[in-house]
């Protein structure tokens, strides 16, 4: 059997037979490649996983101007309304770099208080404007 039979005999499939067919091809030639070239294949990969370029860690050993300017903007977006949901932002915001200790995150508390960014009441949070 060559092309050219295939070809007429397609023709007669319906429109719905054709697209199972074209499936079935693509999935019997991808499983061919990876049988007859397996290295190619393996090499894209890390190729490609190389060219991903990877995220920076930010070191946090103390608290630092950087990591309050990275607070307020979120903390001013997000406006959590109670004490506890304002620790929790805080701490989710560094979870990916590592963390950060309970001291620091209490340090950018008392800082958003001092530059008059928020105000804490009865463990309530309001924001000056």
């Amino acid at each position: 059997m060559n092309y050219e039979v295939i070809t007429l005999a397609c023709e007669q499939l319906s429109y719905r037979e054709k697209l199972k067919l074209a499936q079935y091809l693509i999935q019997t030639a991808r499983r061919e490649e990876e049988v007859e070239h397996p290295v190619n294949r393996l090499t894209n990969v890390v190729e490609h996983k190389k060219s991903v370029k990877q995220p920076t860690k930010v070191k946090t050993k103390s608290i630092t101007v950087n990591h309050y300017d990275y607070a307020v903007e979120r903390i001013l977006k997000l406006k959590p309304t109670k004490r506890s949901s304002l620790l929790n932002s805080i701490n989710a915001m560094f979870q990916f770099q590592g963390g950060i200790s309970e001291k620091e995150v209490n340090e950018i508390i008392l800082r958003l208080q001092k530059n008059k960014k928020l105000v804490l009441n009865n463990n309530k949070v309001s924001y000056v404007k």
